[in-house]
């Protein structure tokens, strides 16, 4: 079996693979124990995103559930980066040394919380996708033991802006809006611009709560968005970046235009 504790926020592949027992392999299973859900709070994404900047600490909340017939003995659970435990180049220290299981019936619930530093923990190569390792035992001897139980993303995050300009402008003319998206750094501490991202334009009609889109522009090399319109009539204008695999989705404030 796999042992969970570490000594450090992040560790390396060697002292990773130091943790496994000789012969462990990376997904065993014994008898019908069940992995249930796994579910991340406070990760400030959707779903269970982790999405940090560069200075805020995050702690979150892991919760996992297992469940056997003859009930759950024990669990615990590794959070990880990489292609396998055994090969992983980083992975999250919890605060507890082991998962504090509460058992309802059959069906335990097994938690942890962690958190994560962008200062002192994260590098930009970290961002994207983190697997979970579980090993779980039930009372009766069935147990389940697994890298790839589930997964989640760990995000940079960003921030996006929209300008539309000139401001007021009479009905008929040339309307350009611009802005800015940008995302944390984790390898400099700032904030870079975001290159070649689709940047919806939307627009809103005042006396409306919905944007509607017009389509996409693509951020230039230093995440600027460009778009140009005629101008009809009074609207709200923004841009909006739906999101990847390694940076949240954000919406730009709406930049109110007259026009006359």
């Amino acid at each position: 079996m796999r042992r969970s504790t570490i000594g450090s926020a992040l560790l390396g592949s060697v002292a990773l693979a130091a943790l496994l027992t000789p012969g462990a392999r990376a997904d065993d299973v014994v008898g019908n124990l069940d992995l249930g859900t796994f579910k991340i709070t406070g990760g400030g994404g959707s779903g269970n995103d982790v999405v940090l900047g560069i200075t805020e600490r995050r702690t979150i909340t892991v919760k996992l559930t297992a469940s056997d017939d003859s009930g759950i003995k024990s669990a615990d659970f590794t959070l990880y980066h990489g292609s396998t435990l055994a090969n992983a180049d980083a992975k999250l220290k919890a605060t507890e040394t082991t998962a504090a299981c509460t058992a309802s019936g059959t069906t335990s619930t097994c938690m942890k919380h962690y958190t994560i530093d962008p200062r002192a923990s994260l590098k930009n190569s970290l961002a994207g996708t983190w697997k979970v390792a579980v090993q779980a035992k039930a009372n009766d001897g069935d147990y389940v033991t697994t890298d790839g139980h589930t997964s989640f993303f760990l995000k940079r995050y960003a921030k996006l802006t929209a300008n539309a300009s000139p401001e007021p402008i009479a009905k008929g003319r040339t309307l350009t809006i611009t802005g800015k998206l940008s995302r944390a750094n984790w390898d400099t501490h700032d904030y870079r611009g975001y290159t070649g991202q689709r940047a919806y334009l939307e627009f809103r009609r005042p006396g409306t709560t919905y944007y509607e889109s017009l389509g996409y522009t693509l951020t230039n090399s230093t995440g600027v968005p460009t778009a140009k319109v005629t101008a009809t009539a009074d609207r709200y204008w923004r841009y909006e970046f739906r999101g990847t695999t390694t940076t949240n989705a954000v919406k730009a404030p709406g930049d109110y235009v007259d026009v006359r």
